[in-house]
């Protein structure tokens, strides 16, 4: 059998038994038909190891992979032929002899102190189109800081999902499908409070248009961020306010595998390299120690 003749299969199986996120499956398909169209659309079985592994060095090549590119290809084109696998259409994977190259350990970009205040002071002295919308930018820039979400995570937020009794923002299908539930600093909570109470009319999403119920789009959120780093004078990204949620978490001792239910991650490896990034803690624990 040819791959375009098991895409179709591979997409059903994905989107109703696996449950994958639409957006991946369009990912996969893409990479399966690139390697198919590579090799003139053979059969499934003449689909060697040796064939996959010189279509991933020759696009490496040409496009300037960074090894995080090429190890996610390899993945996508893994899992479309361990379907393959599952449906007897071959006996082996060709993609698991595959190496996958290591990735460099980089250290996640913080913000420091003396941004942090410049950034808050900013937020809250900021000219914004109304009170509604002054009430939001607050509670939202504040979200990412006092809760590490993820940007998707926050834009998919639903009013329903923040419990002001419990103090918990419950977070439904996060990165791999996983909810979880992150606790109201009381540092948080307050500015939250005054935007949902400021809102003349529900809204389905928690951060919503100031002009209708939609939600917040990548869009204006990034406006909002510009206009932030033009008075701030210097670039942020909201990837490094969860970042820095992070440090400042570890270096109030917050215990690590706290932290990482606290922010989706799958292992506490992840939620470590925190520990690296903060200097408050590096230079207290070691002048604390006794070395001679």
């Amino acid at each position: 059998m040819k791959i375009p003749l098991v895409l179709p299969l591979f997409k059903r199986f994905a989107l109703h038994e696996k449950g994958m996120k639409p957006k991946t499956i369009r990912e996969i398909l893409s990479k399966v038909k690139a390697l198919s169209d590579e090799l003139s659309n053979p059969s499934i079985k003449l689909i060697s190891t040796t064939k996959v592994r010189e279509f991933l060095y020759q696009k490496k090549q040409e496009r300037m992979w960074t090894n995080k590119t090429f190890r996610n290809y390899r993945q996508y084109l893994k899992t479309f032929f361990d379907f393959c696998v599952r449906e007897n259409y071959i006996e082996t994977n060709p993609v698991e002899k595959i190496e996958k190259p290591k990735l460099p350990k980089r250290i996640p970009r913080c913000l420091d102190k003396k941004q942090l205040d410049n950034l808050i002071l900013h937020l809250d002295c900021c000219t914004w189109f109304n009170d509604l919308e002054e009430k939001r930018n607050k509670a939202m820039i504040r979200t990412f800081l006092f809760t590490g979400i993820r940007l998707n995570e926050l834009l998919k937020l639903k009013t329903s999902s923040v419990n002001f009794e419990e103090s918990e923002i419950i977070i439904y299908q996060g990165k791999g499908n996983k909810d979880r539930v992150i606790p109201i600093h009381p540092n948080l909570l307050p500015y939250l409070k005054k935007y949902h109470e400021l809102k003349k009319r529900p809204t389905e999403y928690f951060f919503s248009s100031i002009r209708s119920n939609k939600p917040l789009t990548k869009n204006n959120l990034y406006r909002i961020i510009k206009k932030l780093r033009e008075k701030t004078r210097f670039h942020f990204t909201p990837h490094q306010l969860r970042h820095t949620f992070g440090k400042l978490s570890i270096e109030a001792n917050l215990n690590p595998f706290k932290l990482q239910k606290i922010m989706g991650h799958s292992s506490i490896e992840t939620t470590q390299i925190y520990v690296y990034v903060s200097d408050d803690n590096l230079k207290e624990s070691f002048q604390k120690t006794h070395l001679l």
